[in-house]
């Protein structure tokens, strides 16, 4: 088979060939912003624990959230390019929960990465040469913590629900919304109980260090 005989296969079906493209499209939006999400939320993780952040951290933290920013981009190119599609050649699908669900959590992810460039980026470069939390408020810590959360589930979501065809005209938009919900609650709960305790026995431990230090001078 030629080039021409490729070519005339791949357009002799033009409504499937504009499917595909905007299949190819939109999965390399997520696995663009799905991936930068996870690398920048293991860095955060690293460093939380009281390393250094450098000038070069934080430039691969900036880097990391414009791939982020343009996997958001292909979503919502992607996403409003189906809603399209299925105007003019599936409008069954307009009423499809699924659909509307995904895009409700891109609004979320959206919204959470506004937050993030305008927040938690000019935090962190303020940062630089310090440790990530020194200094922060404890509203700044959950803050930062919860925009990682977020974005971490908000990416996954999609991700889950596109690969579930089950869900396709069988579970309205609102249950699979719950479900999302209920997953981000508990991601929630159990990561700031965790700083909640650490935090609390950073407390604990404190004064004791302190205490014996006093009591090594009078001795």
């Amino acid at each position: 088979m030629n080039h021409s005989e490729i070519l005339l296969a791949l357009t002799s079906d033009p409504e499937q060939m504009a499917r595909n493209i905007l299949r190819i499209v939109h999965f390399i939006g997520l696995a663009l912003g799905l991936g930068a999400a996870m690398l920048l939320d293991m860095m955060i993780l690293q460093y939380l624990p009281g390393r250094v952040i450098t000038k070069q951290n934080c430039e691969f933290i900036t880097f990391c959230s414009d791939i982020v920013a343009a996997g958001l981009r292909l979503l919502w190119v992607t996403g409003l390019g189906f809603l399209v599609f299925y105007w003019f050649y599936d409008p069954i699908n307009l009423i499809n929960g699924k659909i509307w669900a995904k895009m409700i959590i891109v609004v979320i992810l959206t919204i959470n990465g506004f937050f993030i460039h305008k927040t938690v980026l000019p935090f962190l470069r303020s940062q630089v040469g310090k440790t990530m939390l020194q200094g922060a408020t404890r509203k700044q810590q959950h803050l930062l913590v919860s925009a990682g959360i977020i974005s971490t589930v908000s990416w996954f979501g999609p991700l889950f629900i596109a690969n579930m065809p089950q869900l396709n005209f069988q579970v309205p938009m609102l249950q699979i919304l719950a479900v999302y919900a209920i997953v981000l609650t508990a991601v929630f709960t159990v990561v700031h109980l965790v700083l909640h305790t650490a935090a609390g026995q950073s407390k604990i431990n404190q004064p004791s260090y302190q205490v014996e230090y006093k009591f090594s001078r009078k001795t």
